[in-house]
């Protein structure tokens, strides 16, 4: 069964551009990064949030426009929109979570801050070590930091919460995704599914219903720089 309703969201929250909830702290060097720590409000928490400062400096605009398969910028360290809607929408509990492909984790490490014990999976190891800075500069803790590709480590009916923000990007790997997700899942788990829309992604929901995978969605409406996007939050169960 599936239900849909649309939220949009307070201003404070969602533009990217001017990103009035946050305030930036010292800088450091992380994984060879300028870093810095920016303190973001999620809900009712303070997270603060480990980041590559000037992500412009590492993306070569030029580089992508004129290579037919040029190097892929460092998506990871980019705090997408639907991270930071769904880490707002992380509930409070106690049992295991597992963020998948988890870049720079600020959901998983907000659920951290509200009981949880999380692994944080990702398929290179330099975003993993921003979320073990951020991690020790929130007073947290993780379960696990793993690389692993998506969900390729050996986790079957593992999780009660499992976190996936802006993981549907390709759609060669739909069916592998959602029986990936459904696979990690203890019985009554759930998972929290962050959906910007980048691509079509009506596929990987029919790669989900062959799985048997049931959800609800809310949408919601954030900004990024100027621009109105909708961020769909689903919550998947067996």
């Amino acid at each position: 069964m599936r239900q849909s309703r649309s939220v949009i969201a307070p201003s404070p929250v969602g533009d990217n551009r001017s990103e009035p909830f946050e305030t930036p702290s010292a800088s450091r060097t992380i994984a060879g990064f300028d870093a810095h720590c920016t303190a973001l409000t999620v809900g009712a928490d303070r997270v603060l949030l480990c980041r590559v400062a000037e992500l412009e400096r590492y993306v070569d605009r030029a580089a992508l426009l004129r290579a037919d398969d040029p190097p892929e910028p460092p998506y990871w360290a980019h705090c997408w929109s639907g991270a930071r809607v769904l880490a707002d929408r992380v509930p409070h509990g106690e049992g295991r979570v597992l963020e998948v492909g988890c870049g720079l984790g600020l959901p998983g490490v907000t659920a951290a801050r509200r009981g949880w014990q999380v692994v944080f999976a990702d398929r290179i190891p330099t975003p993993l070590t921003f979320v073990r800075e951020t991690l020790r500069a929130n007073a947290l803790a993780a379960a696990g930091l793993v690389v692993a590709d998506m969900l390729a480590a050996p986790w079957r009916g593992a999780f009660d919460l499992v976190l996936a923000a802006e993981v549907i990007y390709d759609r060669a790997a739909f069916a592998w995704l959602a029986a990936g997700l459904a696979g990690v899942l203890a019985p009554g788990g759930s998972i929290l599914l962050a959906d910007a829309h980048r691509i079509d992604t009506a596929g990987f929901y029919d790669a989900a219903r062959a799985v048997g995978l049931a959800w609800t969605r809310e949408d919601v409406r954030v900004y990024e720089e100027g621009f109105p996007v909708t961020v769909s939050i689903v919550m998947m169960q067996r």
